[in-house]
């Protein structure tokens, strides 16, 4: 990896938050945090260099199916293009398709594996 990555995430649990925060910490990821889609839209059109969003789904105000839309928008304004992956504790696979099809790249399944949650995202990024 030849640029460290940045990642922003967006969950309202605070336990799932600590939990995220640290095994990216760990694993060398600068992380920002967004506690709700409202915080996470603002970081995300004022943070360069991005390297991909993780979301949660049911977040307070606006779910993260809405914020990833909103962003997309921005991309198509901006042509600057970040991976977003849904964390989600929705497990059957209708609903990881259905998340793919809104527009998300791909879904982490909670309770995730951050090491294979970072292959995925290098992947992308």
């Amino acid at each position: 990896m030849a640029e460290k990555l940045k990642i922003l995430i967006v969950e309202d649990d605070p336990a799932s938050l600590i939990v995220s925060v640290k095994s990216f910490e760990r694993r060398g990821v600068e992380v920002l945090v967004a506690t709700d889609a409202y915080g996470a839209l603002k970081l995300y059109i004022e943070t360069s260099n991005l390297s991909a969003v993780i979301t949660d789904i049911q977040l307070p105000g606006m779910d993260g199916t809405e914020m990833m839309c909103l962003m997309r928008a921005e991309e198509e304004r901006t042509g600057i293009a970040v991976p977003i992956f849904a964390m989600t504790a929705y497990s059957f696979e209708e609903d990881r398709k259905k998340f793919v099809a809104q527009g998300f790249d791909d879904v982490f399944i909670k309770p995730v594996d951050y090491d294979k949650m970072l292959k995925t995202i290098q992947f992308y990024t």
